[in-house]
């Protein structure tokens, strides 16, 4: 029999995880292989959702369920934290028990360093929790006058045009409100342009023209002045601010460092193509866990799970993999209360901003519902590759 093993229950573990058990479902069935699902947590976010909370585009409920109800059968669900890997000896180990494998694939996502910013915790808000999108709400609820600043600390982080998002939906709301005349609304970014690609900056700057949202463009984040209200850049210089919003500086998980197999901020070294990790054939990392320079993006770990996936299957039916990720990944980008677009891009296709359009922000608020059963329980797998 042989054991494949995922570690990491956001949506590229679950994706692989689903995706296997529906191309390995004999298998699986016959006793030749055992599929299991390391994870701790016995709930599965929708992580594009925190966001929407802050603006009642969704629910807090609906952003989350049950990780046993999106996962396919012949999945074995072992419902423990791992706490260190061991590629060589092919061990995973947990709380509770040693679990060996002859697959692995490492999906445990990336965490949240707020302690590289002092002051970043206790004098700013964020949506990359439930919890944070839900004090963000309220906070924007009781907020009248005054700047808000949106802003990133440091590369790389979840979902790149999330932030931009965030200024977009903030000036509808306030608007919405009547209120948009006594709220400044600042987009603060580490690096010289609104995003990591020139083209979609200068549409955005545009955009922010129009909607006379400011920027303070290469402003590196070295801490906030929870006293004075003031953002601290890496030269000394200094941004008021009234309420900040700020994308918290992202690492790897601390499984990875624990393992020893990350790199210095704890992410996993993969091949661009394969997913491998470096020296382990058998050995796999989708996600926001790798190094890898594309999006750290929902859709760029469903993509590579699919990848990864089907490398497995042909390595177990004793074929030679020949399935390869082309860095391809895309993401329906909210650019207002009713419009939006899509960005996508590929190791050999820059990004390219879609016009905005209704059609669009629906595809958004549809997709919203119908992630459950399109991508972290797809329920056409199987009939449509």
């Amino acid at each position: 029999m042989k054991t494949i093993a995922i570690v990491g229950g956001g949506s590229g573990g679950v994706s692989a995880a689903n995706h296997l058990a529906y191309k390995l479902k004999s298998e699986i069935k016959e006793g030749k292989v055992k599929l299991i699902l390391v994870e701790g947590s016995t709930k599965h976010y929708y992580q594009p959702g925190f966001l929407e909370i802050v603006f009642d585009l969704m629910s807090p409920q609906s952003t989350y369920k049950n990780e046993k109800r999106v996962l396919a059968d012949g999945i074995a669900l072992v419902e423990e934290y791992a706490t260190r890997i061991d590629l060589d000896k092919q061990i995973i180990a947990t709380e509770k028990q040693n679990i060996s494998y002859d697959y692995i694939v490492i999906a445990t996502g990336a965490s949240y360093d707020y302690e590289a910013v002092p002051g970043l915790k206790d004098g700013t808000h964020n949506f990359y929790s439930m919890e944070g999108a839900i004090e963000l709400k309220n906070a924007l609820n009781h907020f009248n006058a005054g700047k808000i600043v949106v802003g990133v600390a440091s590369m790389p982080y979840k979902c790149t045009p999330a932030p931009l998002e965030a200024v977009f939906l903030l000036n509808d709301y306030f608007t919405k409100r009547g209120i948009r005349d006594k709220v400044e609304i600042e987009y603060m970014y580490p690096m010289p342009m609104t995003f990591p690609d020139k083209g979609i900056s200068d549409i955005t700057l545009d955009m922010f023209s129009k909607k006379d949202i400011k920027s303070n463009l290469g402003f590196q984040l070295k801490s906030v002045d929870v006293e004075k209200h003031e953002l601290v850049d890496q030269n000394g210089k200094r941004s008021a601010f009234d309420l900040a919003i700020i994308t918290p500086p992202h690492k790897g998980n601390k499984l990875i460092q624990n393992s020893g197999i990350g790199d210095k901020m704890g992410w996993v070294t993969v091949d661009n193509l394969t997913l491998n990790i470096k020296g382990h054939e058998n050995a796999y990392a989708i996600g926001d866990s790798t190094n890898l320079q594309v999006s750290k993006a929902g859709s760029v770990a469903d993509a590579e799970a699919i990848v990864v996936s089907d490398r497995i299957v042909q390595s177990v039916n004793g074929e030679n993999p020949v399935s390869v990720y082309d860095g391809s990944g895309g993401a329906l980008m909210i650019t207002g209360l009713g419009t939006a677009s899509m960005i996508t891009s590929s190791y050999t296709q820059k990004p390219v901003f879609m016009p905005e359009s209704y059609s669009f922000y629906w595809l958004k608020l549809i997709y919203n519902n119908v992630y459950w059963n399109m991508t972290a329980k797809p329920v056409l797998n199987g009939v449509i590759q």
